[in-house]
């Protein structure tokens, strides 16, 4: 493997620990501001980095805790998913790529994202109720982790062919 591969994959590792990191600070950050919310409704107008879910608690607190549960459930599944990222990119051979750790990695990614997708979805749905029957302007999650689930599961299934081939190919040699 050339240096220039392997520079890269050590950023990219370097990319997806900082990444995995600050999505746990973005989790409990959310936790501690929905903390000081329960006491002070007021917090809840700056939850983190100016998502405010005000109009929620003011609408129902168990609503908006619910809401504040999915944000903080989905960055905790980002933050898994840059774990199986930089685990994935210590555990790869640029030049034996095909294994099964790296397919079981994938395929755990992209259940993961899967994972999100839904959350995201449900979300949107229940923002989208709330927003029916009370008036509250929905801030909705964007979709497309549904898409990059698939994409990433399709490479999983060719790293399997491919691990696979690989196999046969070493035993042939």
């Amino acid at each position: 493997m050339n240096s220039t591969a392997k520079n890269i994959l050590k950023i990219m590792r370097l990319l997806a620990w900082i990444a995995f990191i600050g999505l746990l600070i973005k989790a409990g950050a959310i936790i501690m501001s929905y903390g000081i919310s329960t006491n002070n409704p007021e917090a809840a107008k700056d939850l983190y980095k100016g998502m405010d879910l005000s109009r929620y608690e003011a609408y129902n607190f168990v609503q908006y805790t619910i809401i504040v549960m999915y944000y903080v459930i989905m960055y905790l599944m980002q933050a898994y998913i840059a774990l199986f990222g930089a685990k994935l990119l210590s555990s790869i051979n640029i030049e034996k790529p095909f294994s099964a750790e790296v397919v079981q990695l994938l395929h755990k990614i992209s259940y993961t994202i899967l994972g999100v997708g839904i959350l995201a979805i449900l979300h949107n749905v229940h923002v989208g109720i709330i927003n029916a029957n009370a008036g509250i302007e929905a801030e909705l999650i964007a979709g497309e982790f549904i898409f990059l689930a698939g994409l990433v599961y399709v490479l999983a299934q060719l790293f399997k062919k491919g691990a696979v081939m690989q196999a046969e190919n070493d035993l042939t040699v």
